[in-house]
């Protein structure tokens, strides 16, 4: 804080003007400008061009002076069209030059050009200023972040907000009792809450100083942005903050400044939520540093000048206005600014549900009773309208995590730089098809693009229709494939009457824990498998001939069964000798989820003759894919003319490929299979304690808890089993339910859960169990 005692430099104008001629080969008319800790003067040639002389306060840190040299002289490479001061070099080349005052003190001398306009005043402000402003600011923010300098990094300024909480003991400094509180209030907020926040956030060099006497205008807008003297390395929403609160100085102009800055920073620089959830504290905090400030110097220096002096406490009234209108309301004003989802006001959970009645039908299907009401995700956390944060168990369409950051940022590069269709040529499409198939073996090697597991599981049976000549077809009893009319067929598990079309045949699920044949049966696979015969015996004697037989890996609607040795290679063995080909679904068990290996049916020793995914496979973003072999593919194209409009669109692409790169940078593989292990033998764990487990299954992270109330008789737990997981939610963890009787509590988070996450599960479903 030195600089609250340390005078500016003023040397003799006729000394400078000397100077200046002699280092710069500068010669003009030169005036005198106000700077509080500097001397600066402008030189205008006579042509016309004006400059900037600068002689540095003595005690002003050189490193300092050469960051703000360095950074502008960064910015004119990197963004030529922005409206900052030009570095002048010397004669021989230099930035800057030490010159001697007539007092003998040195001081570095440097010059940078001069921008005409007239200083940003209160008859300036309008809606439409604000908004050039935070577009100019967050183009600046673009221009310096490649730049770093140590100076910046090291240094400690009055004016950052994060040297803000040592200014509490002078809270008493203070005139008006509610100023004094609220400022504690904030500042102390700032030093428990806030500041540990922002050590997460992007950081990077920052001008975080763009107030109205910083800001130069013309007839045309806005001229110029100077003084870099209060540059930092910090987070790069302090420019965002420092900017609405230096422009929003009385309560009326809350009402417009914040909104226009933040939707015009964020259509050049996209705030990220976390840095727009920390904007009211930023901002309140930058409003209390000039009164305190004043404050002390009144205490301590009463009778030096004081060039803030207009800024009293009325300051602080801000602080009092923004308490008035509240964080949240505040925080969701600038969400809706940056297009972000903001829970309604009054929308409790009853209209939400009144609401979805009346325009989406009566029916809902929904999760847990009530229902919960999400806002925002991220990782394996999910966040309701209340603020509470719940784990997710059960999401397994965010499959490496709620809003990943390295997917959401390849979503929203692509989306600002194309998103077309395959009609025309592009890499991404072919990108992703190429690792993609790398991953899956023999000559699965061909795609076909959709939107969703649905339609390619519709594309799938149209090609093993179209390769065979058949027209039957081979599902799991209780499975769940799909939406469309065809793919429904195969998905007896959303058929409430569970009836079967004519041209379809159901399996028995291989349960050894309450099926025909148990665990410890000799050659149980076999014995399941066997009932594959009866299924293609019936297809041909209705003259359909069986064409296809479709299976989820994991068969997670059968209760999230482990892989059986030898079941499903010997019904593909029996599907195949009747001239069928084999379709593995791995829109659940792909991906790694169950562990080491990438794809669910390597855990049953085959290789499909088609495979497709859907849901994770862009993290959330539709992204659908048919892979087959290159015979099976021609066959289908030889017949029929296939294209979908959004399918394999770059921007899906680009989710795609991010997807594949979380998977291998993480190592999510591996990390399904360590977790997932760990999990279940967590589970397994509380089954002396509690009775009503019955079963724990389930590989890599796709598990399943069984609960019966007689675990001889196996009578299943179904009402149980629906508490059970709304008492989960009530403990803050998500699970499911699943199978035909309603008894299976199904696990299956995002592959980026780890073991303290299991930790969490495992002791909230102890707390569940002994509640009922």
């Amino acid at each position: 804080m030195k600089f609250l005692r340390t005078n500016a430099p003023r040397l003799d104008t006729s000394l400078v003007e000397r100077l200046a001629r002699q280092h710069f080969n500068l010669e003009g008319e030169v005036t005198p400008l106000y700077s509080e800790r500097d001397q600066n003067l402008r030189l205008r040639e006579a042509g016309g061009a004006a400059w900037v002389l600068k002689v540095a306060n003595v005690a002003e840190d050189p490193a300092i002076i050469d960051c703000q040299i360095e950074t502008l002289r960064h910015i004119s490479r990197v963004d030529p069209t922005l409206p900052v001061p030009r570095v002048r070099l010397t004669r021989d080349g230099a930035t800057t030059v030490r010159i001697t005052a007539e007092d003998g003190a040195s001081h570095i001398f440097y010059v940078l050009s001069y921008l005409d306009g007239r200083i940003a005043g209160t008859g300036d402000q309008t809606a439409a200023l604000y908004r050039d402003i935070g577009g100019v600011v967050a183009r600046l923010g673009r221009a310096m972040r490649g730049y770093f300098h140590p100076a910046a990094g090291n240094r400690e300024l009055l004016w950052d907000v994060r040297m803000a909480p040592r200014l509490l003991p002078h809270v008493g400094l203070l005139q008006r009792p509610e100023h004094r509180r609220i400022a504690a209030d904030i500042l102390n907020h700032l030093q428990d809450d806030v500041l540990s926040r922002l050590e997460g956030m992007r950081a990077q060099l920052v001008h975080a100083d763009v107030h109205e006497h910083n800001l130069i205008l013309d007839d045309a807008g806005i001229a110029g942005i100077i003084d870099f003297g209060d540059m930092i390395h910090g987070p790069l929403v302090f420019d965002v903050a420092n900017a609405i609160a230096d422009f929003a100085l009385d309560p009326a102009r809350l009402a417009i400044v914040p909104e226009a800055i933040v939707e015009a920073y964020h259509q050049v620089t996209p705030l990220e939520e976390d840095e727009i959830a920390l904007l009211f504290d930023l901002i309140s905090a930058r409003l209390l540093i000039t009164p305190l400030t004043n404050a002390i110097r009144a205490h301590e220096t009463p009778d030096e000048p004081n060039y803030m002096a207009e800024y009293g406490e009325h300051a602080i009234d801000n602080c009092l206005a923004l308490e008035k209108i509240g964080r949240a309301a505040f925080t969701d004003r600038l969400r809706r600014a940056c297009g972000f989802p903001v829970a309604q006001p009054g929308a409790d959970v009853a209209t939400l549900i009144a609401r979805r009645k009346a325009t989406m039908g009566s029916k809902l299907y929904v999760f847990y009773d009530p229902p919960l009401h999400m806002v925002k995700g991220e990782g394996v956390w999910l966040t309701d309208a209340t603020g509470r944060r719940f784990l997710d168990c059960y999401n397994n369409v965010p499959h490496v995590g709620h809003c990943h950051p390295h997917v959401v940022a390849a979503l929203t590069r692509q989306i600002r730089t194309l998103n077309t269709n395959t009609r025309y040529l592009g890499e991404q499409v072919l990108d992703y098809s190429e690792r993609l198939t790398a991953t899956l073996p023999g000559k699965l090697k061909v795609c076909a693009f959709v939107n969703s597991g649905s339609e390619a599981n519709d594309i799938a049976w149209r090609m093993a229709k179209t390769y065979t000549g058949h027209a039957g077809g081979i599902t799991m009893d209780f499975a769940y494939h799909g939406i469309t009319e065809a793919i429904d067929a195969f998905s007896p598990s959303g058929n409430h009457a569970n009836k079967v079309p004519p041209h379809m045949r159901t399996l028995t699920p291989p349960d050894g824990y309450r099926g025909q044949y148990r665990h410890g049966t000799n050659d149980m696979g076999r014995l399941y498998a066997a009932d594959a015969d009866k299924a293609i015996a019936s297809l041909d004697a209705a003259g359909l001939k069986t064409a296809a037989f479709m299976i989820d890996s994991a068969l997670m609607t059968n209760g999230v069964l482990e892989p059986v040795p030898n079941y499903v290679a010997e019904v593909f063995k029996r599907v195949r000798a009747a001239g069928g080909l084999c379709i593995g679904d791995e829109v659940q068990s792909g991906f790694g989820r169950m562990g080491t290996h990438m794809w669910g049916h390597t855990h049953h020793g085959v290789v499909p003759d088609i495979v497709t995914i859907g849901k994770p496979a862009g993290n959330g973003h539709p992204l659908g894919v048919v892979i087959t072999t290159p015979e099976i593919m021609e066959a289908f194209l030889k017949e029929y003319s296939f294209f979908s409009t959004f399918g394999g669109n770059n921007v899906s692409c680009a989710a795609g490929l991010a997807v594949l790169d979380v998977i291998e940078r993480e190592g999510l593989i591996e990390n399904a299979r360590v977790v997932g292990d760990y999990l279940k033998a967590g589970i397994k764990g509380l089954m002396a304690k509690h009775s009503l487990i019955g079963d724990v299954r389930g590989t890599g992270l796709a598990l399943g808890v069984e609960l019966v109330t007689d675990r001889k008789t196996l009578a299943p737990a179904a009402a149980e089993t629906k508490r059970i997981t709304n008492l989960m939610r009530d403990e803050g963890v998500l699970i499911g339910s699943e199978g035909i009787l309603g008894n299976i509590l199904k696990i299956r988070p995002p592959i980026v859960f780890k073991k303290e996450h299991a930790d969490i599960a495992v002791a909230a479903l102890d707390r569940a169990l002994a509640r009922l």
